[in-house]
């Protein structure tokens, strides 16, 4: 059941409410860190099925870029498992692209690394960013970086992404533009997990909302 919480105090969660069938991406269970000699949170356990889209929110410090670093696979869990169905990626803010790059280059790189140059176009398409494609990263407003950042990652074809603060730079406009993109990346099958301080629209395309705060993940 979506949102039942666990015997041992942590939480079930599919991200939405995906048939029976379809497999999960990811799965945490009876997941902890612990930093400073103290659990981030209470252990959780996350289910996450292909093609759904979580917000994950909370106060500065409260443990989001945590949760998503543990569901990427950049930190291991204190306590408990994780298991993922491919590839998982985690970008933090606008992403680590170089100025100097054209967005084709910074786009067709980071695909060459994992080895998936045939879905730069794909990718260049569903982000909305061809006619950005000559132009150098370090000419980019915010809101584009953002979306060079995302479209070199969904050419990876990853099987999750986790996309940490990318509302950090954005205008109410910029925010509203990613919400249609995050969108258009679910209809696209991607599982998607997302931290914000600032959910507003986001939360209108979410398949679920998880809040941390007092050590505990709530799902609201």
């Amino acid at each position: 059941m979506l949102g039942q919480p666990a015997t041992d105090g942590g939480l079930r969660f599919p991200a939405g409410s995906p048939p029976a069938a379809v497999p999960a991406v990811l799965q945490m269970r009876g997941v902890s860190r612990i930093h400073g000699g103290r659990a981030v949170w209470a252990p959780l356990d996350v289910s996450l099925a292909a093609g759904t889209l979580t917000v994950v929110t909370g106060p500065n410090g409260s443990g989001k870029s945590t949760l998503l670093r543990l569901a990427s696979g950049l930190l291991r869990p204190s306590s408990g498992s994780r298991e993922c169905a491919g590839r998982a990626l985690y970008v933090r803010g606008g992403g680590g692209l170089r100025g100097a790059q054209t967005v084709a280059d910074a786009v067709t790189s980071t695909a060459g690394l994992a080895g998936r140059r045939g879905a730069v176009a794909d990718a260049v398409d569903l982000l909305g960013i061809g006619a950005l494609a000559h132009r150098r990263v370090g000419t980019l407003s915010a809101g584009e970086r953002v979306r060079a950042a995302m479209a070199a990652a969904v050419a990876c074809r990853p099987a999750l992404l986790c996309l940490d603060e990318p509302t950090a730079a954005l205008d109410p406009q910029g925010t509203q533009d990613l919400a249609g993109v995050l969108d258009a990346l679910r209809a696209d099958s991607r599982t998607i997990l997302v931290a914000t301080h600032q959910p507003g629209v986001l939360l209108t395309v979410a398949d679920a909302h998880l809040e941390i705060g007092d050590g505990r993940v709530v799902l609201r």
